[in-house]
């Protein structure tokens, strides 16, 4: 498997260039709906350069880095999508099953427009958002992953420590980011 680990500063800016692309296509959106977890950050991101409220649905896609057959819907927020134009965000459209199953349920909802944006796609993805901006074709470590990926390279070294660990240092983790998570008890 091969990994590709984002900065905290990569992120933002192209979640920041992202929020740009939307802009210039002058969509009328009313409302973010951030698909949890993966989607939170961004979303949260493009609400204060869009100046957009968000809501948010929980989907669960994947486990241990092994996606499940189908994206279950967990939560879903408690609002009047009536007329609302809607911009659904996650992080990444891997394969587009959570973007698929996100749009099935909102267009049941009697919405405006739905588009979707998420900074990065895969290559192989089902469903390719209105809006992104990076096509990667590895598992992506986002900033906000470290402990979820360090559990799930641990798994993949057969509980080996010190072979997780330095598996996370050829990934790209800087020695700060594996003294946390050496010294995490949980």
């Amino acid at each position: 498997m091969t990994f590709y680990k984002l900065s905290w500063n990569s992120f933002y800016k192209d979640c920041l260039f992202l929020a740009e692309k939307i802009l210039a296509k002058k969509k009328k959106i009313d409302r973010i709906i951030a698909i949890s977890r993966g989607g939170l950050v961004p979303a949260r991101i493009l609400s204060d350069f869009l100046s957009l409220p968000i809501s948010n649905i929980v989907i669960s896609s994947y486990s241990n880095l092994k996606q499940l057959k189908e994206p279950e819907i967990v939560e879903v927020a408690s609002f009047s999508w009536h007329n609302e134009n809607l911009l659904i965000v996650d992080e990444v459209s891997d394969t587009g099953k959570t973007f698929k199953r996100a749009l099935k349920h909102f267009k049941n909802k009697q919405t405006g427009k739905i588009y979707t944006c998420s900074p990065y796609i895969k290559p192989k993805t089902e469903h390719v958002p209105d809006f992104y901006i990076k096509k990667i074709n590895a598992w992506i470590v986002f900033p906000y992953d470290l402990k979820e990926t360090y559990q799930a390279v641990l798994k993949m070294e057969k509980r080996d420590k010190n072979k997780a660990l330095e598996k996370l240092k050829k990934i790209g983790f800087e020695n700060w980011e594996l003294e946390k998570i050496k010294n995490n008890k949980k």
